[in-house]
């Protein structure tokens, strides 16, 4: 590829692929210069290790689930990213836990980021700009968390005329809207996404209590999410603007079952706020009614402001964030038969949230070719609500409130860095960071630097090795038996008992660029992590009168690994080849009796392959294969019977001598001691556009989710329902064991008409 500039009789090509000009009547020939892509440059080029940047058509383009494009599903499909559990939006980095990678939206820090439990994240796709993800050697900007950054780019407003997008997928709906509000000085954005799952199950769930009505039933059910992004960008002048951004992410879901007998149901809310019996129209002779509710989502709000200051650019900005999640359960009962007259009300309401008020400031600035410096400070004061828990009854015209809310826990974090990037020559670049946090939590004072260093050398113009070290610290954690991301697991912030948790992570690659468009890396990489946290034997979040010193205990990981991936982004024909190797451990003084044990992600081989062809201006067809090593889970797959128990004759399962009754004692011989079947599965995508008159189109996508049919395992199941005993013959007596699967083949259709 080549720049061309041409005056008459003149033709100059330069160096750089650009047009010089010359003398009138000569001409210069000179070689041609191939010139590569943003990605291919950077994976050769820059000293960082581990970055990955995909932009807003990358992410639209792959085939995902019921048509809507998704930046963590993106992200799961890179090397050294685990996926978790199918379906969910769970990212478990080189080995880390998912409550380790930080999510940044224009730089406002985000907590939880999935929709439905995991199905859909949080990030309304037409919105952004560019994602830039790090998995290692990460900057010296970047703290608080130690597997990964998501730093998500919001589109900038357009100053010069209106334009925008509207898109319809099977369970949602979204609009983009940009535009001057003030030609070139005032421009705004805005983009809104809402599910419509509610909507489309409310049919089917009135079909089904009108059967169940003569049941004495009806269920409750409902789901809905909602998200909002607003942007508003002035320019004061060329050296100064500044910008307000506004993230609104919310889900609400009810379920529930109402039993009854009586022509009418009737009550009417007292003066104390609780629901009690109309007597004057009510002929309910029994009902009972038991509703959860579950309420979760992000919001907040960010100013900043840049000024041109010398050779740099100066930043400042301030925020507010704020994340709960707020569990419900609700049961209603009267009666009013011949033997009993009650009416009762119990109300449970289980509450965490987190709360950060920032501000930080930054200076960027190319002093030379050679030397770009990056220095800033950042403050973040956090209020966390770990456990607020609230029962409310009434029974008999009497009513109670039993509080049990843990304290509100405040904490301050002050961070200084400096990163230092130097390029020689294009032959040797490397960039020196250092970060320094402090966090001041219950009376405690927590220090510490975290050095980065990376260094590049190029071997030729096509090759370059790169090696890497980067220290993190991380000052609160989602504690979380579960395999998926759920709104009920609590952020617990470091307590006097615990340390910060701690990572450090040693890289080393190889590098290249390849004919037809073509580079590809192989990075092989080493992360050591201490004061990780786990529940004790036998201890979760429910058990009550426990300090969170007695629920949890401290331990270390370690992983290691390769990753190694091939990059076509040039042509009609595109894509990427990515495997990653992995060891992934845990060791625990006070679990699996202080011996290592693999952890839950420990998914030792996993391929992505990810292909794009375009037809013609109107088609193009999208693939994707995902092949994974499968999860761990901790399995009982021996049982001790005791002599003498209902069933004497039933043989053995086990070592003789022990039991309880049929099922017997569950004999546990390590944690996470089974693995799953090997996951695998194919995406279909194909893609169809149309131009409009006056610059507008339209896109219909059409896809398959796990084309194949894979009914991939997400769990185990040991089946002692099963059991067949026969007291005639005792040897028929047998245990099962039954794999779980959720998600078959899923068709799915969107489009999107952009003006």
């Amino acid at each position: 590829m080549a720049g061309l500039f041409c005056f008459p009789a003149i033709c100059v090509l330069g160096q750089d692929g650009f047009a010089t000009s010359d003398s009138v009547g000569k001409v210069n020939v000179l070689k041609e210069v191939e010139v590569r892509g943003y990605g291919a440059d950077r994976n050769l080029n820059a000293p960082e290790m581990g970055r990955i940047s995909l932009s807003n058509k990358m992410i639209t383009d792959l085939p995902v689930m019921f048509g809507e494009p998704d930046i963590v599903k993106a992200l799961q499909t890179l090397p050294g990213v685990s996926q978790g559990v199918e379906g969910f939006t769970g990212m478990y980095v080189r080995g880390g836990d998912n409550d380790q990678n930080l999510f940044l939206y224009q730089g406002l820090p985000l907590y939880h980021v999935s929709h439905l439990g995991g199905i859909f994240s949080s990030f309304n796709v037409p919105t952004v700009s560019r994602v830039d993800f790090y998995k290692a050697a990460f900057p010296a900007r970047y703290g608080g968390r130690i597997s990964s950054i998501t730093d998500v780019a919001m589109k900038r407003s357009d100053f010069e005329k209106f334009h925008g997008k509207f898109s319809v997928g099977l369970l949602s709906a979204n609009i983009f809207l940009t535009g001057p509000v003030i030609k070139d000085r005032t421009a705004f954005t805005i983009g809104v996404r809402r599910s419509w799952i509610d909507l489309v199950s409310a049919p089917t769930l009135a079909i089904m209590n009108a059967v169940e009505k003569k049941k004495g039933k009806k269920h409750i059910a409902g789901y809905s999410f909602t998200d909002l992004n607003l942007r508003l960008d002035h320019k004061f002048n060329q050296d100064m603007t500044a910008y307000i951004i506004g993230y609104y992410g919310h889900d609400r879901l009810k379920i529930g079952l109402r039993e009854f007998e009586g022509k009418n149901e009737s009550y009417v809310v007292g003066p104390d706020g609780i629901p009690v019996p109309d007597d004057t129209e009510s002929t309910t002779r029994f009902f009972d009614e038991d509703v959860n509710r579950l309420s979760w989502g992000n919001w907040g709000v960010l100013g900043a402001f840049d000024y041109r200051l010398g050779p740099g650019i100066w930043n400042t900005s301030v925020y507010y964030s704020k994340y709960s999640s707020t569990y419900r359960q609700e049961r209603e009962y009267q009666s009013d038969l011949e033997d009993s007259d009650t009416y009762g009300y119990n109300k449970s309401r289980t509450k965490n949230s987190i709360a950060d008020i920032g501000v930080r400031t930054s200076y960027l600035a190319d002093f030379s070719k050679t030397y770009r410096l990056r220095a800033g400070i950042e403050f973040v004061s956090h209020d966390y609500l770990p456990e607020g828990l609230v029962n409310q009854f009434y029974s008999d015209g009497e009513c109670s409130e039993d509080d049990n809310n843990s304290p509100h826990i405040s904490s301050n974090e002050l961070a200084a860095y400096l990163d230092n990037t130097l390029n020689f020559n294009d032959k040797i670049a490397f960039n020196l960071g250092l970060r320094g946090t402090f966090c001041r939590i219950q009376g405690h004072t927590f220090s510490n630097i975290e050095p980065r260093a990376s260094l590049k050398i190029a071997i030729g113009t096509n090759y370059s090795v790169k090696a890497s070290y980067a220290r993190m610290h991380q000052y609160v954690q989602q504690v979380s038996n579960n395999y998926i991301s759920l709104p009920t697991d609590l952020w617990q912030p470091v307590a006097a008992g615990f340390k910060p948790l701690r990572s450090d992570q040693y890289s080393l690659g190889f590098y290249g660029n390849l004919p037809w468009y073509m580079y590809f890396s192989f990075e092989g990489w080493y992360k050591d992590m201490d004061n990780l946290l786990e529940y004790r034997e036998g201890v979760s979040v429910l058990n009550p009168g426990l300090s969170w010193n007695e629920k949890l205990t401290s331990g270390k990981g370690w992983s290691y690994g390769l990753d190694f991936s091939v990059t076509k982004e040039a042509g009609r024909f595109t894509g990427s080849l990515g495997y990653g190797l992995m060891w992934n451990w845990r060791k625990f003084e006070d679990l699996n009796i202080g011996r290592k044990f693999p952890a839950k992600f420990d998914n030792r081989h996993k391929i992505n392959i990810n292909l794009s062809y375009k037809l013609n201006d109107k088609i193009d067809f999208n693939a994707g294969w995902t092949y994974m090593t499968g999860n761990r889970l901790t399995l009982s797959m021996y049982n001790y019977d005791i002599p003498g128990s209902q069933f004497p004759d039933a043989p053995t399962v086990g070592p003789p001598g022990y039991g309880n009754e049929v099922d017997g004692i569950d004999y546990y011989s390590s944690r996470n001691n089974v693995r799953l079947p090997a996951y695998h599965r194919l995406d279909l995508g194909m893609s169809i556009y149309k131009t409009y008159k006056n610059g507008r189109s339209g896109v219909w996508n059409f896809s398959l989710y796990n084309a194949y049919c894979r009914m991939n395992a997400i769990t185990i199941k040991k089946d002692n329902e099963n059991n067949i005993i026969d007291s005639a013959n005792k040897d028929n007596w047998h245990r099962a064991f039954k794999t779980l699967s959720f998600i078959p083949i899923i068709p799915s259709v969107s489009y999107t008409y952009s003006f």
